[in-house]
């Protein structure tokens, strides 16, 4: 399964991941029941039946949800790499702007929304361990197995202490990093053809799913 199908099937996944964090913080064991309860309301949104006929409330609900727990500003200058300091703070402002926009645009799109919820029903999430990556940030490890028979898919999120709560600013999928694949991307336009070409390119990017959403 390619690294964006999974990332698109996860990403119901993330917020319930993340509620973990917040609400468990040091007393992980004892949080696990709310945890649970946490995990069952976020993926309640994709099974509503509502969302039959109103996939684009259901998406923004997600959306709502999952905008505050991204730290969009660190997974932006992730992404930029060693490029982001060669910005001002209104260019980078702009670029951080541009990049939520971009995978919010493409990994809630309604026909990613639909793929997922085909398997809201089926879904099954493994919380394994914490490991402290420094003094403020660690790393969560999970297995999301999306139907039975399926292999397990290994889901590791990145989060850092930021305004007094936890916030995701990487999510790995089988070792495939999201804003290290899109440095990789990002650095090649960059390199070749300058920042503000990749800026136009995203914007068309963004202007293009837009359009094909009727939004």
């Amino acid at each position: 399964m390619a690294f964006k199908t999974r990332l698109v099937l996860v990403v119901l996944v993330l917020v319930a991941a993340v509620a973990w964090i917040g609400a468990a913080g040091a007393s992980l064991p004892d949080a696990m029941p709310e945890v649970r309860s946490l995990g069952d309301r976020v993926l309640s949104i994709a099974k509503d039946p509502a969302c039959k006929a109103n996939r684009e409330g259901c998406r923004q609900r997600l959306r709502t949800l999952i905008e505050g727990y991204w730290d969009t500003h660190d997974m932006a200058k992730s992404a930029l790499g060693y490029h982001w300091k060669t910005l001002d703070n209104q260019q980078r402002e702009q670029f951080t702007k541009l990049f939520s926009n971009l995978v919010e645009s493409i990994y809630l799109s309604r026909s990613n929304f639909s793929k997922a919820q085909n398997y809201t029903n089926s879904v099954k999430i493994d919380y394994q361990k914490e490991i402290p990556e420094g003094d403020g940030f660690c790393k969560i490890n999970t297995t999301v197995t999306l139907k039975q028979g399926d292999k397990p898919i290994r889901v590791d999120y990145r989060l850092r202490w930021v305004e007094g709560r936890w916030k995701v600013y990487d999510i790995i999928v089988e070792d495939i990093s999201l804003t290290g694949n899109y440095r990789n991307q990002f650095n090649r336009v960059i390199n070749n053809q300058g920042y503000p070409e990749l800026v136009r390119l995203l914007q068309n990017k963004i202007q293009q799913i837009n359009a094909s959403e009727g939004t």
